[in-house]
């Protein structure tokens, strides 16, 4: 799903996707980092940390 979901933000001409995942989330963070996701940074939300990851899109 998150392939399709990357094909269609470069069909729409997006430099990258930028997507947050909580740290024990496990399965996402390595179905963000198969698909291309590089770790960014981290961030606290409502005492919960999450971290961002970016998906280089390129051109088409």
């Amino acid at each position: 799903m998150l392939r399709q979901i990357c094909n269609i933000a470069k069909g729409y001409g997006l430099p990258e996707l930028k997507l947050s995942v909580t740290p024990n989330n496990i399965a996402s963070v390595r179905t963000i980092q198969k698909n291309g996701g590089v770790y960014s940074y981290s961030f606290n939300f409502e005492s919960e940390e999450a971290d961002v990851y970016v998906i280089k899109l390129g051109k088409e």
